[in-house]
């Protein structure tokens, strides 16, 4: 039971057993009376009293627990960086190259991906890149195509790291397996183009759906011009017949203007990258 509904029922009890030793048939005297209610206040005051000095504790006790919530957490945060710094020290080689075949090992270990595309690439490569940096290793974040040479950025499928292991010299980490591809192995690896951050390859791949999608609406816009032109050639009434003409050329003059984007958008995009 609540300790203050328990201290109310007990200033109750002390009322009622006084009032009925008190009840007479002739009556109570004034100055026992009087005697009561004096008595009666004094246990009130004390109730009161023992009623503040629950909320006092209960107010400490929040505060304690709140106190012992703070602790816990900071020592969540703590033992955090525990491990970040213990993860950090184990991924340290003897080498950069040491260095970087750790980083991409851990990576690949402690993550999981059911399916890869280039974008899906993409991101794990940055991560990967963002792991070395910290480490104060120089990368930069390489797309092509592992199993051939590419001549057209649009054809590239895949992204990967270069680790920065000597001056000049780079070592390609493939994120998606979590090894290390050297050059003798697979020049694919070091052939294509390159970006210096995530930021640059998000970019790189915004644009490139953007591309494609404009492709999309432009071979919509086409077919439904060769549809259209078709019908101008089967009418044979010729009011019908400039009608077609006239949507024909209206349907012609918007493909070329969205061509015209796409060639801006396709000229931006083979100025972000550098080649390899």
């Amino acid at each position: 039971m609540n300790r203050k509904v328990l201290l109310t029922l007990v200033a109750a009890v002390f009322l009622l057993s006084i009032a009925l030793t008190g009840c007479q048939a002739g009556g109570i005297a004034q100055e026992t009376y009087d005697q009561i209610l004096a008595q009666f206040d004094e246990a009130q005051d004390k109730i009161n009293e023992a009623r503040a000095n629950i909320d006092n504790m209960e107010a400490e006790r929040d505060a304690l627990f709140a106190e012992l919530n703070e602790a816990k957490s900071k020592a969540g945060e703590l033992e955090g960086l525990v491990k970040s710094l213990r993860e950090q020290y184990e991924l340290v080689g003897a080498t950069p190259a040491e260095t970087a075949e750790k980083v991409v090992k851990y990576y690949h270990d402690t993550h999981v991906y059911t399916t890869y595309d280039l974008f899906i690439c993409s991101d794990m490569a940055g991560e990967v890149w963002n792991m070395l940096k910290a480490l104060g290793i120089d990368a930069v974040i390489a797309i092509g195509d592992t199993d051939s040479l590419v001549s057209d950025i649009l054809q590239c499928n895949h992204a990967w790291v270069l680790a920065v292991v000597a001056p000049g010299e780079y070592l390609a980490l493939e994120a998606t397996g979590g090894y290390v591809i050297t050059k003798s192995e697979n020049a694919y690896y070091y052939n294509g183009w390159y970006f210096d951050s995530p930021a640059e390859l998000k970019k790189h791949n915004d644009m490139v759906k953007e591309h494609n999608t404009r492709v999309e609406i432009i071979m919509d816009i086409h077919n439904e011009a060769v549809a259209v032109a078709e019908e101008h050639d089967r009418t044979t009434n010729p009011t019908t017949a400039a009608q077609l003409l006239a949507v024909y050329e209206k349907l012609v003059e918007v493909r070329d203007e969205q061509d015209a984007k796409l060639q801006q958008v396709k000229a931006e995009l083979d100025s972000l990258a550098e080649r390899l």
